[in-house]
């Protein structure tokens, strides 16, 4: 028959085909029967197995451990915070008293030691109290030059202005034009104005004749009028 000489002709093995085929089923045998004679009869398993009282005791280790961190972690975010950062400026300050200064009588070297000014600011200070004869509200440090807003607002609660102060007073009907014009709020117009009017009215009486200079301006008058003295 045809068909089974095709047969035999696919499945037919030379003589070393059939030992590599008995070879290779020997070992296939051995690797599937050699692991049950190295294995132990301990389940895998059994090492994990703890009795009832050890199971017990690790609960209640690991329960207390947990308590505690949860302990903690509430603390830490609940916790008041500072009212300062440590070792910050603020939190310096705070552990002493904090003095506050009369700018009208404190030289150079103390107003150094505020936050904010510096050598050459304090030295412009002090000059500009000077020549505007003291100051009347602490405001009045944002006209010094190089004064700003930032600074002026680091160091305005340490400085005061005594109550009841009494800056010097430019007489005003008896100044020459160089007097006049060292005031800040008094410029060139303002002093030559004035003294215009005093040359043809003798005097200026008070507030309301100085107001009714018409080459003056109002909130120019009402500036510089706590530093004016009108007697003759």
């Amino acid at each position: 028959m045809q068909w089974k000489e095709h047969v035999k002709d696919w499945i037919y093995f030379s003589k070393k085909e059939r030992l590599g085929v008995y070879i290779m089923g020997s070992l296939i045998a051995l690797l599937w029967v050699l692991p049950t004679f190295f294995t132990s009869d301990i389940h895998p398993l059994e090492p994990l197995n703890f009795s009832i009282v050890q199971l017990d005791s690790m609960e209640n280790i690991l329960l207390t451990r947990d308590v505690k961190q949860a302990s903690k972690s509430f603390k830490s975010n609940h916790a008041a915070p500072h009212p300062y950062p440590i070792g910050s400026a603020t939190a310096m300050q705070s552990k002493e008293k904090i003095s506050i200064i009369d700018v009208n009588i404190v030289d150079s070297a103390s107003l150094e030691r505020l936050p904010g000014i510096g050598e050459k600011l304090s030295a412009r200070i002090v000059k500009y109290r000077d020549r505007l004869g003291g100051f009347i509200d602490i405001n009045q440090l944002r006209e010094v030059y190089g004064m700003t807003d930032s600074n002026f607002f680091k160091f305005r609660g340490r400085v005061k202005v005594e109550k009841g102060f009494t800056p010097i007073k430019i007489q005003i009907n008896k100044a020459s034009y160089r007097e006049l014009r060292r005031h800040p709020y008094i410029h060139h117009l303002f002093a030559k104005s004035v003294l215009a009017y005093i040359q043809s009215h003798a005097s200026i009486s008070d507030l309301e004749a100085l107001l009714a200079i018409g080459s003056l301006c109002k909130d120019e008058v009402f500036k510089v009028a706590p530093y004016l003295d009108f007697r003759l």
